[in-house]
């Protein structure tokens, strides 16, 4: 079926089809309801090249993500995927999954996406503390928002859990259990949220009156090998620390493991705290107590604040901050004496 055929089945022009089809307020609402049934009874579908230069909108939503060129894309933005797909398929928007690896390439690389024009919104995951994509979208004038917050920017509409609350609750539950030695395994320390979650372990660190020279944090890539690793090199040192708090299950998991081929117990002689409430953790031996941030709900919510950011509401007002739940499990151990 092709819009000619559809305009001569009404009596009207070509111009008149499409400005109705693609609601413009200068046909009235009798005629643009009468084009729509007349469409819909004769299976009548917009051409997408034409539709695109008719309206400027090409129907999709990016959820972009950076990854390192070994690394894959994880469970977390599957699950934020999941969550903002279900709100904007009721909107009729696609969703699609675009990661963009990280080094001297990913700059240029994301200005190459940009300026491709495929997509009417951008929603941005794993923002550091001065994110140049944050800069572009903004100098672009491209409809956005982030998953997690930057520092430096200009202000923007964001999601972000309370990662500064989750790691201070953490921390506070190994310290009431007794523990005075506990370190930190933490991401990368030009990611936002691994500044953040740093504040929280030592914001409970001071209010406990531990010393600081016993409770030490470790940056690292967000990899079980990373944790393994440096739990290796933990469980080396006098004295060693009795718990450990990671920024992510992933971490936890490698750090769990190293604990094991020292023929420690988990829990009973090194407690291990996690972050992301992945299937994994619940399964692991012993279960991994860790901090659940609702990622499919992040999704939903960043999906509808990107939808006000693109009916053009104010994007710096467009800012919601999640609460976290420390979900105990066997790993975090029972009360010292």
């Amino acid at each position: 079926m092709s819009i000619q055929a559809l305009a001569d089945s009404l009596g009207l022009s070509i111009s008149t089809i499409s400005r109705a089809l693609n609601g413009y307020p200068d046909v009235s609402e009798r005629t643009r309801e009468r084009v729509r049934q007349a469409a819909s009874s004769m299976n009548y579908q917009p051409h997408p090249v034409a539709h695109r230069l008719a309206t400027g909108k090409t129907g999709a939503i990016a959820l972009i993500t950076s990854v390192r060129t070994d690394n894959y894309i994880d469970a977390t933005h599957t699950a934020l995927m999941s969550g903002a797909a279900e709100v904007l398929r009721a909107q009729k928007y696609f969703t699609v999954s675009v990661g963009i690896p990280t080094g001297d390439d990913e700059m240029p690389e994301f200005e190459r996406f940009l300026s491709a024009r495929i997509v009417d919104g951008v929603i941005l995951a794993r923002t550091r503390t001065d994110d140049a994509r944050v800069s572009l979208l903004q100098q672009r004038g491209i409809p956005f928002i982030t998953h997690g917050r930057t520092q430096t920017n200009t202000a923007h509409a964001w999601v972000d859990t309370d990662n500064v609350g989750a790691f201070e609750f953490a921390t506070q539950a190994l310290i009431e259990r007794g523990h005075r030695r506990i370190a930190m395994i933490n991401g990368p320390s030009h990611m936002t949220f691994a500044v953040l979650r740093e504040q929280g372990f030592r914001k409970a660190i001071a209010q406990a009156g531990l010393a600081p020279a016993d409770c030490p944090v470790h940056h690292a890539e967000l990899s079980a090998q990373a944790g393994e690793q440096l739990t290796r090199r933990l469980l080396g040192a006098d004295p060693a620390p009795s718990a450990i708090v990671c920024a992510t299950d992933t971490l936890a998991l490698g750090a769990m493991q190293a604990i094991k081929q020292a023929r420690l117990r988990v829990g009973e002689d090194i407690a291990i705290v996690g972050y992301g409430n992945t299937e994994a953790g619940q399964y692991a031996d012993p279960p991994l107590a860790t901090i659940d941030h609702a990622i499919v709900d992040n999704g939903r919510h960043l999906a509808q604040l990107l939808l006000r950011v693109m009916a053009g509401e104010d994007a710096t007002s467009l800012t919601q901050l999640e609460e976290p739940q420390l979900i105990v499990r066997s790993s975090l151990g029972p009360q010292r004496t």
